[in-house]
């Protein structure tokens, strides 16, 4: 597994950081609307909605499985009481996001975006969700539009530019970056879409002249620090990215793309302790970043610790039954650590069936299916119902 992470891999957002902060209550209230530039003047909100909405982003600040609860709660009486609260909507969203559950966040950031059509984090947000639940067009769609309608917005063209580079539309690409950058040449994120649109171009000496550049305006970034450490491994450089990534972390300890980098690098290198530290501080910082304990379970199975790989592996199916990556670790691990071949059968199947797999992991789940016996169907016992006796 090498799961590589620049900033749009992380799990608050791509093109908006989906951070747990208060949104502004200026402007809270009804109406409905289609997406327009200016904000819309709403009708005051229900003082008891907004009460509740205060102590949620509180319980939300605060971090923590059960706080985040809370404020889900919160949240939705609040929305009971004033259905058109649209930042309720909105921090609904930021947490259904992070959870993973797309479909719920997407919904969420749709009402918030409907109700306030003249809000950015909103549009930001659910184009990003889009783009996660693989939904590029309608993510595309959104964003288009608002470029249209706000030209001078750095930030949805930023967002622009970084769809389009994951689809490969370099060239459409570089002309959204660029176009922000001539709305503010100062812009660091522009600047940074800018490196990694010639990074995936393999253009590597012009992106690292571009990384550069935003360092001198950023040097604090933890950010571009890890872009660098992947151009790195880009070049084949694995010394490099190793000195990239540690500087990213020096900069942020929290900053857990680095950390997930960082692992991967190691656990190729065979340093299985040194790896599993990575992941673990990844966690800290993340404790719902579902690849940081994939990892962390190889870690484990490399350090000759399968039981404990094994509870981590059920621990990301227990949330997500279908994830892939999670299937074929445990089936492996199953199959050749555990000697549990038998029970590996399903859950190669399993895999197969997600429509996930790579060519080389098709490979290899359909060999261990071909090898691994189906069980056999029981026999009928005489005077049983449905047999003959």
């Amino acid at each position: 597994m090498r799961a590589l992470y620049d900033n749009a891999r992380r799990c608050r957002a791509l093109m908006l950081a989906l951070c747990l902060a208060v949104p502004a209550l200026a402007a809270c209230g009804g109406g409905a609307a289609e997406i327009r530039t200016a904000r819309l003047e709403l009708p005051p909100a229900n003082p008891l909605a907004v009460r509740k909405f205060v102590e949620g982003s509180r319980d939300l600040a605060r971090g923590g499985r059960a706080n985040e609860e809370r404020a889900l709660r919160l949240f939705d009486e609040a929305l009971r009481i004033d259905a058109n609260l649209w930042e309720a909507h909105y921090n609904l969203g930021v947490i259904y996001r992070r959870r993973n559950q797309l479909v719920k966040a997407i919904e969420h950031f749709e009402a918030a975006r409907t109700i306030q059509p003249g809000a950015r984090e909103p549009l930001l947000a659910l184009a990003e969700a889009h783009r996660a639940h693989g939904r590029r067009d309608d993510a595309s769609t959104i964003l288009r539009a608002a470029v249209e309608q706000r030209p001078n917005d750095v930030d949805v063209r930023v967002a622009l530019a970084t769809l389009l580079r994951e689809a490969e539309e370099y060239d459409d690409a570089l002309e959204q970056a660029r176009e922000a950058l001539v709305r503010d040449p100062a812009n660091v994120r522009a600047l940074t879409e800018v490196g990694r649109i010639y990074r995936a171009k393999g253009q590597h000496d012009v992106a690292e002249l571009v990384f550069r550049k935003a360092l001198v305006l950023a040097p604090q970034s933890a950010e571009i620090h890890n872009d660098l450490g992947l151009l790195a491994l880009a070049r084949g450089d694995t010394q490099a990215a190793f000195i990239e990534f540690a500087a990213a972390i020096q900069v942020d300890a929290a900053f857990a793309p680095a950390h997930m980098n960082q692992a991967s690098v190691l656990l190729h290198a065979g340093d299985y302790p040194a790896a599993r530290a990575e992941y673990d501080a990844a966690l800290r910082s993340d404790a719902d970043n579902v690849d940081a304990r994939i990892g962390l379970a190889i870690s484990m199975r490399g350090q000759g610790q399968p039981q404990d790989a094994k509870r981590e592996l059920e621990r990301v199916l227990d949330a997500s039954p279908e994830h892939p990556a999670a299937l074929f670790n445990l089936a492996i691990l199953r199959a050749e650590f555990l000697e549990q071949r038998p029970q590996s059968r399903e859950l190669f199947q399993r895999f197969l069936d997600t429509g996930e797999a790579t060519d080389a992991q098709r490979e290899v789940a359909e060999r261990y299916l071909r090898e691994i016996p189906a069980e056999a169907a029981p026999a009928r016992r005489p005077g049983r119902p449905g047999g003959r006796s």
